[in-house]
This record gives C-alpha cells, structure tokens and sequence, in this order.
C-alpha cells in the first residue's frame, strides 16, 4: 500500500524544513514528495549519496559500515545541519528543521549473504529517532522493497509532522519496525543548538550551569567510549596541577556536524562518578574563553593537531595567533605521551612553535603511560 497523497500534503501543510539523504535504497520517496504540491514549502534539499566517494564526502568521513544505525544516524545530523544552514539562509525558522536519512541495503542483481534492511534516521533540534526494518528475503523484488522503504521514510517523516493516522505498511507476519528515540534535556539541546555554550553534567545525571568546584584542569576528548586509560590520565593530572581535573566534551565539531542525540547521552551517561563540561567550543581558543585560566588535558596526538597550521586554515599565523590568545587567557597544556606503531611518544618529539614552548608541559611517562586507543576499543564490534 502506497502512502497516500493525502498524507504528504498533510506533511506540506506542517511547519517543518527538511534536507533528506537517501543510499542503498528508498529514493522513491524523494519522488513522492516532490509529486505532491507543496513540496516547496518542506523540502530544501534531497541527496543520494549512492557512491562510496559520495557518502564519505556527505559525511566527511570514511563510516565503519554502509548499512547500520551509526551511518544512518550521522547520515541524518549531516541534513539536518545542513537544513538549519540553509533554512538561516532563506530567512526560515531553524527550529522547525529535520534531517532525514535512509541507509539501506535490498535485493540487487546479485545475492547479498546479509539481511535486506534499513535504517531510517531523523534528526532534529531536540531528538533523534532510528527506525529499522528486516526484510524477508526472497518475498519481495527490488521494486517492491523500495516501495516499502519509501513508505517507512514517508510513515516516518509524517509521525515527526504530527501528522495522524500514517497508512499502513506491507509487511509480512514476521516483519517489524523498530523505533527508538532519545530526547535531549533542554539544556544540552540549547548547547548543540549554540544558545547556551555551556552545561555541566554532574555524577547524578543532573545538569547544572557551575560544577562543585572551580576545575584546576579539564580533559578534553570526544571519550567514545570513556575508558581506563581516560580515568589514569586525570588522576595523575590532579596529583600533577594539585587541583581537581573534570572532562569537557564538544557536542559541536569544528568543521562537521553536531553529535546526534544518542551520541551525546550515551556518552554523557558514562561520567558516573567526575562532572563533565558539555560545550559547543570545539577549538581549544574557544574553550579558553570558556574557562580562562584552566590547564587542558590532552594527549599526544591532540598536542600534534593544536600545533599543526593545517587546522587553522594552513596559516603559521594564524596557528601562532591562537595558541597566544589562549596564553592570554591564562591557559596552558598539560600533555601524555602516546604509542603510536609500537613506539612511545613523548611531548619532545613535537616540534613546538618557537616562543611558545611554556604553554606544554608533558606528563612523564613514568607518571603515565597507558597504551590503549578509544578506536581500538571501538574495533571490530562496531562494524
């Protein structure tokens, strides 16, 4: 069963702004909404990024797997993104903007030995939502898998309008649609969304605009996942600044996306016992004028980027420009060694910018070394 034309217009009819991208399937459902007038009122954007480049490039990043949830999600947050940038360009209202996304994979002209599936994804300011479908294989050609896909991306979308009494899907007995969604506390909404630059998450899982006392330091990272060698860092950093050492955590990066919902709140559960500073500073100057006169964390790789002119539009200049202004401010880096290829990496094998040396100072490897990765972590359960 088709979605009904009634329904799309419905969606028309709501407030809502999208971007939707669309791979490995369920581009039908750009189509269909296009079809129905009004389709100018909804969509600013439709995408499929049905290549590998094109996906990389959509994403910014090489994903671990082409079909999954984790794809889908980041798929979704790239639009909606991009929605908002475009909606504040046309004079709309951001915060009616959704990010749509469908990562599919379905019958092709070959056997696939894994299941015909889909993740559908949709971001917004204040949630995200992850819908997942198995088909049967074998019940279905390929054009009828995709009318199916494109009616759970229209189902979808018209559930996030508020629009009631979506049609029916065609689905076999043992066929179900999962949804899951994550909501942000408001407060973390409004970090991500750049109306507040700053909330502390606390050990209780309460937010809270002060910590319970004014940090001596802060680990900065993306902590996914928090692990062992995060916690020994800090500790030995508290011994070595002789004050206490929270974490901080970007929920905006620098040149991509923000997290998605889920990210952020299942990252921000794993701080159960140090309070964590959610920000929308991802480059370390502006974390400075967030917390002057604190002492950043970090280890050796970040070190190798906060130096490198290549994030600061290419410049020497505006590198050096940077790092002094967050001098200003009274801040400075603290700095553990990494391994990297079987061969530990202090601070001294960085060439630091002349003049500004004093802003490093390295954690000895004999106060802390701890050879493990969050990517390593991360391999090969994600994929």
């Amino acid at each position: 069963m088709s979605t009904s034309p009634d329904i799309i217009r419905e969606v028309h009819a709501a407030s809502a702004r999208l971007v939707i991208a669309v791979t490995g399937g369920g581009s039908a459902a750009i189509s269909r909404l296009l079809e129905v007038p009004g389709a100018s009122s909804t969509v600013l954007e439709a995408v499929v990024p049905y290549s590998t480049a094109a996906l990389v490039d959509w994403l910014g990043r090489q994903p671990e797997s082409y079909c999954s949830r984790e794809t889908a999600l980041a798929m979704a947050t790239v639009a909606w993104w991009r929605a908002r940038d475009l909606a504040r360009r046309g004079g709309v209202d951001v915060e009616n903007c959704l990010g749509i996304a469908c990562s599919a994979s379905l019958a092709s002209d070959r056997p696939k030995k894994g299941d015909h599936r889909c993740w559908i994804a949709i971001e917004t300011a204040t949630h995200s939502r992850i819908v997942n479908l198995t088909l049967r294989k074998g019940q279905r050609d390929r054009q009828s898998e995709e009318q199916l896909v494109a009616d759970l991306i229209l189902r979808s979308i018209a559930e996030c309008c508020g629009v009631h009494n979506p049609a029916l899907l065609d689905l076999r007995d043992d066929e179900t649609v999962l949804v899951d969604v994550e909501r942000l506390p408001v407060d973390v909404a409004n970090v991500r969304t750049g109306v507040e630059s700053l909330i502390w998450s606390l050990p209780n899982g309460e937010l809270s605009d002060e910590p319970p006392s004014a940090p001596t330091g802060l680990l900065c990272g993306a902590f996914n996942p928090l692990h062992a060698g995060h916690h020994g860092m800090r500790t030995v950093a508290e011994d070595i600044l002789q004050g206490p050492v929270y974490f901080e955590m970007s929920v905006v990066n620098a040149d991509k996306p923000p997290l998605d919902s889920f990210a952020i709140e299942e990252r921000r559960r794993q701080f159960f016992d140090t309070p964590v500073a959610l920000t929308s500073a991802p480059r370390f100057v502006d974390k400075a004028h967030l917390f002057p006169g604190v002492t950043f964390v970090v280890g050796y790789d970040t070190a190798e980027r906060i130096i490198d002119a290549r994030f600061y539009g290419g410049t020497e200049a505006a590198m050096r420009q940077s790092l002094e202004a967050i001098g200003s401010l009274g801040c400075r880096f603290l700095v553990a060694g990494r391994t990297t290829d079987n061969t530990f990496h202090p601070l001294t094998d960085l060439l630091l910018p002349p003049g500004l040396e004093d802003l490093f100072t390295e954690i000895p490897e004999l106060r802390f070394r701890q050879d493990i990765s969050s990517t390593e972590l991360r391999s090969p359960t994600d994929l």
